[in-house]
């Protein structure tokens, strides 16, 4: 009897612990936001105290953000989005 309940126990640890790991393996989504027009420097944007640093793109002229899924409302209402300056990606 004792077997099984240390079984059960050590079943229960293990299943505990993975559900635990999970979410942290899994990777946010993200979403693309484009600067509207060429840029000479790159700029970061700190949305609730994370900073979010912007990439070029391959000829160098615009600026690019991933965003994370969590991020993405509070990063609308920075005021480069609200005019206009930076725009998000259109989807494939």
């Amino acid at each position: 009897m004792s077997d099984k309940i240390q079984a059960a126990k050590i079943k229960a640890k293990t299943k505990r612990a993975k559900d635990a790991a999970a979410p942290i393996r899994v990777l946010p989504s993200k979403v693309l936001y484009v600067s509207s027009n060429p840029e000479v420097t790159a700029f970061p944007i700190t949305v609730v105290g994370e900073e979010i640093r912007p990439q070029f793109c391959n000829e160098r002229e615009y600026l690019t953000w991933s965003v994370p899924d969590h991020l993405v409302e509070r990063f609308e209402m920075h005021e480069f989005i609200v005019q206009g300056r930076i725009v998000r990606a259109e989807e494939d």
